[in-house]
């Protein structure tokens, strides 16, 4: 406005010398040279006229249009109010003000908030001093896209401007909190209590997770003083139960509501920790009364309510919520989101489709929640359900669901954790309709592990066995064989005549395998998945080898594999085996996850003092030492049984024949017989129930989750208590010397005890990292890192670490290779 008022001024000047000229002013007649000078002053006098006139009309267009958008955006009109501000701007280049409500517009309507972003960015290109636009930005940046350090920038730029601004201090606050400046978040909050905020509880969540409980306690217990209400009372439950102090958590929760009965804060706040202690029953009877209090609330109790009765796998109950709530606000985006889980659940794929072409791929729909980035993966679920299915075009929606897995990988987020289970249930339906059984209870027993509330896919899995029993009986094929190791295709070095080696081969059939022989006397060891392990003596020259496999049916067939041994003066050494890829887009591609549980949620359950320690340090190692680029590591640090099954199910899946996962977990582990002497272990995650087996992770669990990586090797590093319970009984050195170890598929687990219980600070772990840090090879295989600390940790400790191969998910008897930078 400043530039505007002055070039007003600057017209107004010439307009006068020129007027003066015209008139013979005496003043100004030293100055004249001749008259086409007079002429052309007089001229721009007249275009100064002019252009003043015109300046003010459209200024007085822009504030007409500006009026009007302000108007249609209080009535939520956002359409209307976008066009009025464009067109603000299109009369006046520099209007601000139209730039900043331009922004807010688009931010309120769009979502999109880039674009929001860079009308706060012109406004503050013409006013660099705008307090508003910074306020504006720095809360885009903090709380939707989560760019903390630009946020925490712009919030300095407003207390610059304003030292006395208390919400900057506080939002500064929190972007430092989410960027671990602790101190610096500490110093923010105390200004900003300093000029007035009751920031106590903000303060109070810092100290906590800078580890000063006391602190926290005195600081929350300080804001409920100052606010002297029941909604503060919640609050600090709601710490409380942060802490494991559930007795101090129920008492503010009971306080508060005897203070307010009709405080739908505590209600909610109650039945959202009764939900994620999966006591449903108890969530549900506190969202029923939120629904008491006020049927209204923004629908809140009726969507509540709606996703524990999802989450139930009571579908049916949960279509009931959300169509209330649709009564209460037909625009509510998300709700068709939810319809949609139990409307396909429950084979209603016609409403499902209505609701789709009519909400979703509307032309225009301004609500349509598919064009933002973290929801692209649902466009191709929405055409499998809408298009694919309808018309029976069941590889159509294969490829489709698949595609949405995919792109879940790359742009989900925890908040959108449900989803991938609805999109690998209808996997497994349209897997069954393509006939293709097998892996559609792959498939399935992936959904369940992630979560086991769900009727509709464990009726689907009975039937699947159901059909596969009768495949069975009527199964007149004989088994397919296949030998993995050594491989019949190349000559064998062995070290002497009559040298005893490890054969591995898989035998597939529908019926099952009942057993494998080797030249027609010994009997192979059969895993569930058909994996078959014997030992077999090699002479030099060529050897003849006889594998017979016979089903569960009778049906019998017979392969015969001829390998040709050459005697060598020594042992190969494990190292010399390893062949690499040599060009930089075969290079091999590392991930991990690494899951650490030490603060559980159980009372009863102590709490351990090292595993995110011991997690951090193997990340540090990884990063600095390895090849693991820190985008494809994955931390896990106290989650709970449902995010760890889907962030090992979900990465497992994305991998490819290129890729290598490193799982390592650290915390509570415990053994168990079942009905028939067999040991199942479990790990122990944070949100474990005690004594409740479904709340614990299973071997079974993380086999069931591994069994369909594409993963050229997985290795599991465990440091948990029974973690031997993992393992099948394969000698740990059986391709040495046989395959070149890359380029054979493994699957083992590295366990830092066998059937024993471990103690919390480790001595595997320390000679763990100990080793991988003072490496020096450029290619180090698994076994040989273990073989490496074995016999330390047997002389340092009472526990026997284990190495081996995981049960049942397709280890082919190769390697895991650590390559050192």
């Amino acid at each position: 406005m400043g530039k505007y008022l002055s070039s007003v001024r600057l017209r107004k000047r010439e307009m006068k010398v020129g007027i003066l000229y015209l008139l013979g002013n005496r003043r100004y007649q030293n100055y004249m040279i001749n008259i086409k000078k007079i002429f052309k002053i007089a001229l721009i006098a007249i275009i100064a006229i002019l252009s003043c006139q015109t300046s003010n009309a459209q200024s007085e267009e822009a504030k007409k249009h500006f009026k009007e958008g302000e108007e249609n955006f209080l009535l939520h009109n956002f359409s209307q109010a976008y066009n009025e501000y464009s067109e603000a701007i299109r009369f006046d280049p520099n209007y601000k003000e139209a730039y900043q409500a331009l922004g807010d517009v688009i931010k309120e309507w769009e979502r999109n908030y880039e674009s929001a972003i860079s009308k706060y960015d012109q406004v503050i290109r013409i006013d660099p001093n705008n307090v508003r636009a910074y306020l504006a930005r720095g809360k885009l940046y903090l709380f939707e896209i989560r760019e903390y350090a630009k946020a925490s920038f712009d919030y300095s730029q407003v207390i610059r401007l304003d030292p006395t601004n208390a919400i900057a201090y506080s939002d500064r606050a929190f972007s430092y909190r989410m960027q671990n400046s602790y101190d610096l978040a500490i110093k923010d909050y105390n200004e900003s209590i300093r000029l007035g905020n009751n920031d106590y509880k903000y303060r109070g969540t810092v100290y906590l997770e800078k580890g000063d409980t006391t602190q926290a306690i005195k600081d929350y217990n300080e804001y409920v003083l100052k606010e002297k209400n029941a909604s503060s009372l919640v609050s600090r439950a709601r710490f409380y139960a942060k802490i494991k102090k559930n007795n101090l958590a129920f008492n503010d929760f009971d306080e508060a509501i005897k203070l307010d009965p009709n405080l739908i804060e505590a209600y909610t706040e109650r039945g959202e920790y009764y939900k994620n202690n999966h006591q449903y029953d108890l969530a549900i009877a506190d969202y029923t009364k939120v629904i008491e209090i006020d049927p209204k609330y923004c629908g809140r109790g009726y969507l509540l309510r709606g996703d524990i009765q999802k989450q139930k796998g009571l579908y049916q109950l949960a279509l009931k919520d959300y169509e209330a709530q649709l009564k209460l606000d037909e625009g509510d985006t998300y709700v068709y989101v939810k319809m949609l889980s139990p409307l396909v659940r429950t084979g209603q794929f016609e409403q499902a489709k209505k609701y789709i072409e009519s909400f979703f791929f509307k032309e225009g729909s301004s609500y349509s929640i598919i064009i933002h980035k973290e929801w692209q993966f649902y466009k191709f679920y929405l055409s499998a359900i809408s298009t694919d299915l309808p018309n029976k075009q069941y590889d159509n929606a294969l490829i489709n669901l698949e595609k949405a897995v995919a792109d879940f990988f790359s742009n989900s987020d925890n908040e959108l954790q449900s989803q991938y289970t609805d999109i690998l249930a209808l996997k497994g339906y349209v897997l069954v309709k393509l006939s293709r059984l097998a892996e559609a209870k792959e498939v399935y027993e992936q959904a369940l592990v992630i979560n086991n509330f769900q009727p509709d896919v464990k009726e689907a899995l009975i039937a699947i066995q159901k059909q596969q029993s009768i495949i069975a009986d009527t199964d007149k094929i004989i088994p397919e064989i296949q030998l993995i190791s050594p491989r019949a295709d190349r000559g064998l070095r062995i070290v002497s005549n009559n040298q005893t080696i490890q054969l591995i081969g898989k035998a597939k059939d529908a019926s099952g395998i009942a057993s494998v022989k080797i030249n027609g006397g010994i009997l192979a060891k059969v895993e569930e998945d058909g994996l078959f392990i014997a030992p077999v003596t090699l002479k030099q020259g060529e050897n003849s080898i006889l594998i017979t496999a016979t089903d569960k049916q009778g049906n019998k067939s017979s392969k015969t594999f001829s390998i040709t041994g050459s005697v060598i003066d020594k042992q190969i050494d494990a190292s010399e085996e390893i062949v690499m890829p040599t060009t930089a887009e075969a290079a091999p591609q590392y991930h991990a996850i690494l899951i650490a549980s030490e603060d559980y949620v159980d009372s009863s359950i102590p709490d351990l003092e090292n595993p995110v320690k011991d997690a951090s340090e193997l990340k540090s190692i990884l990063e600095s030492n390895y090849t693991f680029n820190s985008k494809n590591i994955e931390t896990l640090y106290n989650k709970s049984r449902e995010e760890i099954m889907q962030a090992i199910v979900q990465k497992s899946n994305s991998l490819t024949e290129n890729d290598n996962l490193l799982i390592f977990y650290a915390g509570h582990g415990i053994a168990e017989k079942d009905k028939f002497g067999d040991v199942d272990g479990y790990w122990i995650p944070s949100s474990a129930k005690k004594g409740l087996n479904a709340s614990y992770i299973s071997s079974d669990d993380i086999n069931k989750a591994l069994k369909r990586s594409n993963a050229k090797h997985i290795l599991v590093i465990a440091d948990a208590c029974f973690s031997g319970a993992f393992t099948r009984e394969l000698p740990a050195d059986a391709s040495v010397g046989v395959q070149k170890q890359y380029s054979v598929p493994s699957r083992k687990i590295m366990a830092s005890g066998n059937m024993e219980p471990v103690p919390d600070n480790s001595r595997f772990i320390f000679y763990l990292k100990k080793n991988l840090k003072e490496n020096k090879e450029k290619y180090l295989t698994s076994k040989k890192l273990f073989d490496g600390f074995y016999e330390a940790i047997l002389n340092n400790s009472d526990t026997s670490p284990q190495y081996a191969a995981i049960k049942n998910v397709g280890d082919e008897g190769g390697e895991f290779v650590f390559i050192k930078k």
